[in-house]
């Protein structure tokens, strides 16, 4: 089974929200980080010859141009993350629709590659935005790796398609990368990415990602550049928001080495190829 390891790529500035948490208007002034930090995962990538999908923030490709160049120069697939880090379940269908084209051409601009994938800020597709797909599908985006099929704090979708799969719509079809939950007691549990990621011991998310390998299931992990450097600033935030953001920042680097130990990995631009290809040649006999 093939693994696949994505970046959501937005800087320390671009966490959970609270009442001191820096709005839009103050990022400009903010020191950032988010090109020294996506550089160590880099690296890191590189030593064990793994190439990812980076979900990219527009507002991180306008102020680091040359950090998205660097990605695609690496081997790694540039797609979108939105252009501000708004949730989808905050925008009108038309205002997701501008935001989708906007980052879209920008990263490409950039990067000279299409760009075909897009996550949403915070997985914040939920059941509220039920045009959430056909918006996609109509900008131009092959797919998409939004659902998190589990329970949480933002976000949260119920569906029993825990692989990724198409999803048609009136519009066509898209393929959805979900992001991998595993069972315990009944309960679908996320241990592979973000807040997950760092709560949990090491042994136990190995365990996960091996149980999961041996049910012919892919593991899809994500991270973001910020969990890599444990002395990013850190804001003022209520108990629940401050543990989420800075649980266990000096757990990631160890966690991370072993996770790109456990299987040959593939990006999801490379992934949906294979399904393609696959189609055809069924499709042909």
């Amino acid at each position: 089974m093939q693994a696949l390891f994505t970046i959501d790529v937005e800087d320390y500035f671009h966490t959970v929200e609270g009442e001191h948490v820096p709005k839009l208007a103050q990022w400009d002034a903010l020191p950032t980080r988010v090109e020294k930090n996506t550089q160590v995962l880099l690296d890191i990538l590189d030593e064990y010859k793994v190439k990812s999908t980076c979900f990219v923030l527009g507002y991180v490709a306008r102020r680091h141009p040359d950090l998205v160049r660097e990605i695609s120069r690496r081997g790694h697939e540039v797609a979108s993350h939105g252009m501000n880090h708004k949730h989808v379940y905050e925008m009108a269908p038309e205002e997701f629709a501008q935001d989708l084209e906007t980052s879209k051409k920008l990263l490409e601009d950039i990067c000279g590659n299409e760009v075909l994938g897009f996550r949403s800020p915070g997985f914040s597709y939920t059941d509220s935005s039920p045009w959430f797909f056909d918006k996609l599908i109509e900008k131009g985006y092959s797919f998409d790796s939004s659902v998190f099929p589990a329970a949480r704090f933002e976000g949260g979708i119920k569906t029993d398609q825990f692989d990724p799969h198409w999803v048609t719509t009136s519009q066509g079809r898209i393929f959805e990368f979900p992001i991998t939950v595993a069972p315990v007691f009944g309960k679908n549990i996320c241990f592979f990415g973000g807040g997950y990621l760092r709560l949990f011991p090491k042994w136990m998310i190995v365990s996960m990602a091996k149980k999961l390998q041996r049910a012919q299931r892919n593991v899809l992990y994500y991270i973001h550049p910020r969990e890599i450097d444990p002395s990013h600033p850190r804001f003022k935030m209520n108990a629940l928001n401050s543990f989420r953001s800075y649980v266990n920042l000096k757990t990631v680097e160890g966690k991370l080495r072993a996770i790109l130990k456990l299987s040959e990995f593939i990006n999801c631009r490379d992934y949906l190829q294979q399904i393609k290809l696959q189609e055809d040649k069924n499709a042909s006999g």
